[in-house]
């Protein structure tokens, strides 16, 4: 849910840490239990299989991740960060049904049944959500774009920040390179992006050598540290990359108001004022 959602590798570091605790505590559980203790569960002589006295709190662990999964599109939600074309629910409920069912009804095995139809769900609306995947960058595309500045226009959330940004001299590393290099820097420059980014922000690849990240900041000062975190990551880049092209970009902030037609032109405006300051400092 979080890479669906985020696409930010560093918000799933972050959670995956916490998230591993039940599933370290209840692996520690089936060691024990393999020691003879029988408190997961015993298998007699006869091979019958019985639950033992600790075996709910494998359940407890299983409902934990899922609500902790319908916490996550819900808080995304209410960010005005999600746009919902991934409904949770048809993965989720089923595999809640399944695990109930074999929870209270000892003897049906109806968790993997459940969770096969689950999958099943998931991949035809994988398959849908592919079509707001940029397939060169990673990030999301234009269209994803449009139904996340549909939503912000309808919820009209406060702090939302857009960065419209534009490789510098993108054509010239074409010419010299070739297009293979081109399609490179675009891939790198989406891998910056989306590791720059922090909780509360979605990178997007507007087609070319465009981009923009819209963000939900408390203030200037939180948009021009996101700015000064991108460059930062861009001259890291350049320092350590094998690449013979380095990267630079011109950029654009903006705050939304309240008009879509206003917060665009605005991004849109900043950002050329800053490529012809670049075009000038050449």
């Amino acid at each position: 849910m979080e890479y669906h959602i985020h696409r930010n590798f560093k918000r799933i570091k972050k959670k995956s840490r916490i998230l591993a605790v039940p599933l370290i505590i209840a692996t520690i559980l089936i060691i024990i239990n393999l020691l003879g203790t029988d408190i997961i569960f015993d298998i007699s002589k006869e091979n019958v299989y019985t639950r033992g006295p600790m075996n709910f709190i494998l359940y407890i662990f299983v409902f934990v991740y899922y609500i902790e999964s319908i916490y996550t599109v819900q808080k995304a939600k209410s960010d005005s960060i999600l746009v919902e074309f991934f409904p949770i629910y048809f993965f989720i409920i089923p595999c809640m049904i399944g695990t109930m069912i074999q929870g209270f009804f000892f003897g049906i095995s109806t968790v993997w049944l459940c969770v096969a139809i689950a999958f099943i769900i998931v991949y035809i609306e994988i398959q849908i959500s592919i079509s707001f995947i940029d397939d060169l960058s990673g990030l999301y595309n234009r269209k994803y774009m449009n139904h996340y500045l549909n939503k912000l226009q309808n919820d009209k959330p406060k702090h939302v920040y857009g960065f419209l940004m534009d490789i510098n001299d993108f054509k010239t590393i074409n010419d010299i390179y070739g297009h293979l290099k081109g399609d490179q820097a675009i891939i790198q420059f989406g891998k910056i992006l989306q590791h720059s980014i922090d909780k509360d922000s979605v990178a997007i690849r507007m087609g070319g050598d465009e981009f923009v990240i819209f963000a939900i900041l408390k203030s200037n000062e939180e948009a021009l540290a996101l700015k000064k975190r991108i460059e930062q990551n861009i001259r890291q880049f350049n320092t350590n990359s094998t690449e013979p092209f380095h990267l630079s970009f011109s950029i654009g902030i903006a705050k939304y108001s309240g008009n879509i037609e206003t917060f665009l032109s605005s991004m849109d405006d900043s950002m050329y004022e800053a490529k012809n300051m670049h075009r000038l400092m050449q």
